[in-house]
């Protein structure tokens, strides 16, 4: 039989997934310290917050005629919120830094869509994976509300902060 060599090879190959998805847990928890507008820090494990991007730290924009630490009001709103305090995030991803990447919440607030809803942050949904059960609709109904209400980084001209990065990024030597 030419197929006997393939069963132990097929449970190797089957025992190395499932120990690697063993060792990765789909939930983190815990007490959360918050690194940017966007990323925190639970236990020593960073991660990335689904579905929304905010300013970088050293991002300024315009508002009212005046400089506007768009990255330090973000990261602040989010301290306010969440700081020291217990989160869990559903993690649905790793993102190109190896970051884990999740849906997070504080009781039942999910935490990226309270940045949306304050216009602290876009909603950032073209690179959630195809199985995240985060709702596309919501995130866009919020963005939409803030932007309306002028809220945030929708009150100020400011480069998205994908943009902003990019230029960052290309201006180094």
């Amino acid at each position: 039989m030419r197929f006997r060599g393939i069963l132990p090879v097929a449970a190797a190959i089957l025992l190395t997934v499932a120990g690697s998805a063993a060792a990765e847990p789909a939930t983190w928890s815990g007490m959360a310290r918050v690194i940017d507008g966007d990323t925190i820090s639970v236990g020593r494990q960073r991660i990335r917050i689904a579905a929304i991007d905010a300013c970088e730290l050293k991002q300024t924009g315009i508002q009212n005629g005046k400089v506007w630490p768009c990255g330090l009001a973000a990261r602040s709103y989010l301290r306010k919120m969440i700081d020291g305090k217990h989160v869990r995030c559903e993690i649905i991803d790793r993102d190109q830094y190896r970051r884990l990447v999740g849906q997070c919440f504080i009781a039942d607030t999910d935490i990226g869509l309270a940045m949306v809803n304050a216009g602290l942050a876009e909603s950032m949904l073209r690179y959630l994976p195809r199985s995240h059960s985060i709702s596309l609709v919501e995130y866009g109904e919020a963005e939409n509300r803030a932007r309306d209400r002028r809220l945030g980084i929708w009150s100020a001209e400011i480069e998205s902060p994908h943009l902003y990065r990019r230029g960052k990024s290309s201006s180094k030597p």
